[in-house]
């Protein structure tokens, strides 16, 4: 029953969010939604069980949209053939597409699927060319959005990459997809400063924020850790020159053109 009545709740919640916040696994999502978090919680005064869950904000601060943030359907666990291609739920709504390059997502994925979800069993050469949720679904999922980003009412593509360089002028971006555009810059930069990897890492370690996502499998494994590295272009410490080729082959004849910064000509490889 409770099954039941959770799926139904996502349901409404997914047809009457105002805000959506979308991406593929490990590119960077619940950083930014901390940083979110803690840039309302400054600006108005205002604390929440578990702020990561942002759409609970709505009840403490009037006219605040409701927001969601997802994967999109679980494209983590799909083939490419499987991925949804319909996006029409969007249409008049606004949407912060979040994207990192491929690079990084396969590796960090498969420390989460071998050391916090253990729903992979293998090498990391043998993910890479994994059909299920490794870089061909990743290249497809940016793809179908690409393809439909004039769908709704905002469109706004963030990128990892652009937090790390600019966290403050990127949270302002997401500050004001949501309707906050009078936030300070002096309060920004407190939630980019109380989000930084370090303190993430803290929260992480200790579990203070009472939540699953953001909480180690095992405290004494770093490899466990949502917040494991937090690097940009981590992958090369962790991919072997064959698959790192492979993988940029993949981007540079399959990946639209929106994402052009992650094509091997722009991606630097350390």
């Amino acid at each position: 029953m409770m099954k039941w009545w959770k799926r139904q709740r996502r349901r409404w919640l997914m047809r009457n969010a105002d805000v959506h916040i979308v991406s593929f696994p490990k590119c960077g999502r619940t950083w930014l939604c901390l940083m979110i978090a803690k840039a309302l919680e400054f600006h108005y005064g205002v604390t929440v069980e578990n702020p990561l869950k942002l759409r609970r904000f709505r009840r403490r601060i009037p006219g605040l949209p409701l927001i969601v943030q997802h994967h999109d359907g679980g494209p983590e666990f799909r083939r490419v053939e499987e991925l949804e291609q319909d996006k029409s739920l969007y249409a008049g709504k606004k949407v912060l597409f979040l994207v990192r390059d491929p690079r990084d997502v396969t590796v960090s994925a498969y420390f989460q699927k071998t050391k916090r979800n253990i729903n992979f069993e293998g090498t990391m050469k043998e993910y890479v060319y994994h059909p299920v949720g490794s870089i061909a679904t990743n290249i497809a999922f940016y793809n179908i959005w690409a393809r439909n980003r004039n769908l709704p009412e905002t469109f706004v593509l963030m990128s990892y990459e652009k937090l790390h360089a600019d966290a403050r002028g990127e949270l302002r971006r997401a500050m004001e997809l949501i309707g906050v555009s009078d936030i300070s810059d002096e309060t920004l930069d407190r939630a980019v400063e109380a989000c930084s990897f370090d303190q993430m890492r803290k929260l992480e370690s200790t579990n203070a924020l009472g939540s699953k996502r953001l909480a180690p499998r095992d405290a004494g494994d770093e490899t466990t850790y949502k917040t494991r590295e937090g690097k940009v272009g981590g992958y090369t410490d962790h991919l072997d020159p064959e698959e790192v080729a492979y993988i940029d082959r993949m981007i540079d004849e399959q990946l639209d053109p929106l994402y052009a910064d992650y094509k091997s000509e722009h991606a630097a490889h350390g």
